[in-house]
């Protein structure tokens, strides 16, 4: 199968809104009879400041340029450390393929142009928080589970 890897742009904005939707459904982020407008606006808004900063980076794979799969990446800094001088550090996000797409290495190919690409930057730490259906693919391209993180949640 054929597919097309690139980095998204604002032409995609509506699309990344749409996937980013359906990814929070799976997760149980939003209940099937959610009204998700005021979300998709936040969407929107961030997407659309962070996407032309660079502060947000996209992938997208397209089959027939349809979008079918996509992921998401952020850089962040913390203060540097032995193993990481600069303390920038890349987070992925938003990996989600759309279900008649998946298991045909799609999600597979987004992630390694995502771990090449940042190889090229100062970055020297890249992490994720894993679904239990994706632990298989990142375990498979090298990352590691860790029970490092303790978090508080608020709303």
């Amino acid at each position: 199968m054929m597919f097309n890897l690139r980095q998204a742009n604002l032409q995609d904005l509506e699309t990344l809104i749409q996937l980013r939707l359906e990814l929070l459904r799976e997760v149980g982020n939003i209940k099937t009879d959610c009204d998700t407008t005021k979300l998709a606006q936040a969407i929107r808004k961030y997407l659309g400041e962070k996407i032309p900063s660079g502060e947000f980076l996209a992938w997208v794979a397209e089959v027939d340029s349809q979008i079918v799969a996509t992921s998401g990446l952020v850089f962040f800094q913390r203060p540097p450390s032995n193993g990481n001088l600069s303390g920038i550090e890349a987070y992925v996000m938003n990996v989600y393929t759309i279900p008649m797409w998946r298991g045909q290495g799609i999600a597979t190919a987004v992630l390694k142009e995502i771990i090449t690409f940042v190889k090229t930057t100062e970055a020297k730490r890249l992490c994720l928080y894993a679904t239990e259906d994706g632990k298989r693919l990142y375990e498979k391209l090298g990352l590691i589970s860790t029970t490092k993180e303790m978090e508080i949640v608020w709303h």
